[in-house]
């Protein structure tokens, strides 16, 4: 029986330390007879750093949620276990001013992107 993990997924994979992170995804089993993948409902075991961190249950259309929070400033290790199927990521928990300077990054490079797209804009309209 073929098991696979899919659209796994973090709310959040910088996230603030102390702020909840919630992993999703989706459990599916291939069925060999309609060459297609279906819903599995079944056991879903949450590692954090190696060490078992909780256990859900799949929801009819195969869909899993999971909530975990850390009080430390640190790459985490999240590892989801389906039936012997493992899908891995990592969460890097950071301070509020680190955040804060990663989004100040991005939306300088937006604006940046922006004005560039204008300058080039006018550039074509004049020639």
């Amino acid at each position: 029986m073929k098991v696979r993990i899919a659209g796994l997924h973090a709310s959040d994979k910088k996230p603030v330390v102390g702020e909840e992170v919630v992993i999703r995804g989706y459990a599916q089993v291939y069925d060999e007879k309609r060459k297609m993948w279906l819903p599995l409902k079944t056991k879903v075991n949450f590692l954090v750093d190696g060490m078992n961190y909780g256990t859900v249950y799949t929801h009819s259309n195969g869909s899993f949620e999971f909530t975990f929070s850390s009080n430390v400033k640190r790459k985490r290790k999240v590892e989801v276990i389906i039936e012997g199927c493992k899908k891995e990521m990592e969460i890097e928990f950071m301070d509020e001013r680190e955040k804060k300077r990663i989004q100040r990054i991005g939306t300088i490079a937006v604006i940046v992107l922006i004005v560039l797209l204008i300058i080039l804009y006018l550039i074509m309209v004049i020639v």
